[in-house]
């Protein structure tokens, strides 16, 4: 049974012959009646604080798992952008690749029509070449031809003792 403050204070005592002083024992139970009252006060502040902090330390403590949470969430995101990021590198190698051998096929494709042409070219030059040799020759033996004419006229119509054959 919890005496409470109040109970003490009201509490009386029959008077006997050779007993207690009754003024010793009101003022002593006053005292622990006033002594009571603060412990309890302070009994019900430290539950108070007590029910506070708890109240805290569970704020606290769910504060943290959803941190945690987070801080895994954000994890796994990082990693999956990681992920992401790498197979687009990958992607991106390998199509640079691929245009890259299509374009070194297409240079090379270029580089034997070049080469053809310039073969044609070569080979038309050197039929001008021997076009233009036989037109010289056709020319020089024209000339020839005429000069071996003219001679025998010259030389009648110009005796000289040196220019003729004999």
């Amino acid at each position: 049974m919890a005496i409470t403050p109040l109970e003490l204070q009201k509490a009386r005592f029959t008077v006997k012959m050779r007993g207690y002083d009754p003024g010793e024992v009101e003022t002593f139970l006053k005292l622990a009646a006033e002594e009571l009252t603060e412990i309890l006060a302070q009994s019900d502040r430290r539950e108070r604080e007590n029910r506070d902090l708890r109240e805290r330390v569970a704020a606290a403590e769910e504060r943290q798992g959803q941190l945690q949470e987070t801080l895994l969430r954000g994890q796994r995101v990082a990693e999956e952008t990681v992920s992401a990021a790498r197979q687009e590198a990958r992607l991106l190698v390998k199509e640079a690749e691929l245009t890259g051998d299509r374009i070194v096929g297409q240079a090379m494709e270029q580089a034997a029509r070049m080469e053809s042409r310039i073969a044609e070219l070569r080979s038309a030059r050197h039929e001008v070449q021997l076009k233009f040799k036989n037109t010289l020759d056709l020319y020089a033996r024209i000339l020839e031809g005429d000069m071996h004419e003219e001679e025998p006229q010259t030389a009648t119509l110009h005796p000289h003792p040196r220019l003729r054959r004999g």
